[in-house]
């Protein structure tokens, strides 16, 4: 598997367990927001080889992997390598765009997901300009009504990128994907992103984060805001 690098320890991106991150390179997306064109772009960075070695060496100490990118779901053999972790003891959470139902079906059908986190880009009359003309709603919505049937653990997210998401588009995505087990909503940070000129977007203010809040009541039984 492509791997552009991983994080030795995290405590936030597994709920409730220490994991380790591991970033999957390449993107099917080109969202002009996106603070990780190196892994976008397919940069090299780690092999698979040495990734298991370290999950070896850590697993009285670690007790899942969080598989994030680029997009997890375009390697050809992530099954594989999640068969491989899953055999040493580790949960497994993916981090996904949602873009290839078909290969999260696969994954789901075999049980190989503890936990799987969809990002929301915005609702469907942006999410072409969201993911750089790349991606339907639809396709999206797709991959969430999967992971919900399945009983999987999971949660959705939608980092708020003014220009791009703004509270009529929240409201709409709570009303299409609603009713949603977990919602986060993260804020934006300008720092590198794919098109420059979102490097220069001033992100929302916490007054903002509360009218977001309202508008999930009844759609989620709960919310999270990450970032502020």
């Amino acid at each position: 598997m492509r791997i552009g690098g991983y994080i030795p320890l995290s405590l936030v991106d597994y709920p409730h367990k220490p994991a380790i991150t591991v970033f999957t390179r390449g993107c099917n997306l080109r969202c002009p927001f996106c603070h990780n064109g190196e892994l976008v772009i397919g940069k090299e960075g780690d092999t698979e080889e040495a990734v298991l070695k370290f999950l070896r060496q850590r697993r009285d100490q670690l007790d899942a992997i969080c598989i994030s990118g680029g997009e997890p779901t375009i390697q050809s053999d992530l099954d594989e390598f999640i068969r491989q972790v899953r055999a040493l003891g580790y949960s497994v959470k993916l981090d996904t765009n949602g873009s290839r139902p078909e290969v999260l079906l696969s994954l789901l059908s075999e049980g190989l997901l503890d936990y799987v986190a969809i990002d929301i880009k915005s609702s469907p009359h942006r999410y072409r300009q969201a993911t750089g003309g790349r991606l339907e709603f639809a396709t999206v919505a797709k991959s969430v009504g999967l992971v919900r049937n399945s009983g999987t653990a999971y949660e959705l997210r939608t980092t708020v990128v003014p220009g791009l998401v703004d509270l009529g588009d929240l409201e709409m995505i709570a009303k299409l994907l609603g009713p949603m087990g977990r919602f986060a909503l993260q804020q934006f940070r300008p720092r590198q992103t794919l098109d420059p000129a979102f490097g220069r977007v001033r992100p929302y203010a916490k007054a903002w984060f509360q009218k977001a809040k309202e508008i999930f009541q009844g759609h989620t039984e709960q919310l999270i805001i990450r970032g502020l």
